[in-house]
């Protein structure tokens, strides 16, 4: 889920549902200059030009309306020069930060899985403006389905 989902009450129902989640953390009101220095210090470090590095890694964060402390996976970037090798007046820090169910995955798998939920985003949004089906025809799931497959037919 993105961000706009990021709350203590959607990671309880799927807990309680027994289902596994990954959820893109808002930072709010986190420095990012805090979670490079975690990143520093306990990430696995790519570096994927001159001038970037990209570190990948998992955490722990307790909160207090959890019994447990929850697992959360980061990908920090911090940019000193351009993509054509030019200096940047400030250094450029992007922190991107999930909930995550998925202890057993990498950091790599997770940030992979979140960002194959933009694929399924693309299409969904496609079907709905490419094929102009914005709104389903009928309140009957039957109607619906077949509208949705002779969608591309029309």
């Amino acid at each position: 889920m993105d961000s706009g989902n990021d709350s203590i009450d959607n990671i309880e129902v799927f807990k309680q549902a027994g289902v596994d989640w990954i959820i893109k953390r808002n930072l709010r009101r986190e420095a990012k200059e805090d979670w490079v220095k975690l990143a520093k210090e306990e990430g696995e470090l790519t570096t994927t030009r001159p001038g970037k590095r990209k570190y990948l890694g998992t955490t722990k964060i307790t909160r207090e309306e959890c019994d447990e402390p929850l697992n959360v996976v980061y990908r920090v970037t911090v940019k000193r020069t351009a993509p054509d090798g030019g200096l940047l007046l400030s250094t450029k820090i992007e922190v991107d930060t999930y909930w995550c169910s998925l202890e057993e995955l990498s950091p790599q798998e997770v940030v992979k899985l979140y960002q194959n939920h933009g694929t399924s985003e693309q299409f969904h949004s496609e079907i709905k403006g490419e094929l102009d089906l914005e709104r389903p025809p009928s309140g009957h799931f039957d109607t619906n389905d077949l509208a949705l497959h002779l969608g591309p037919f029309s």
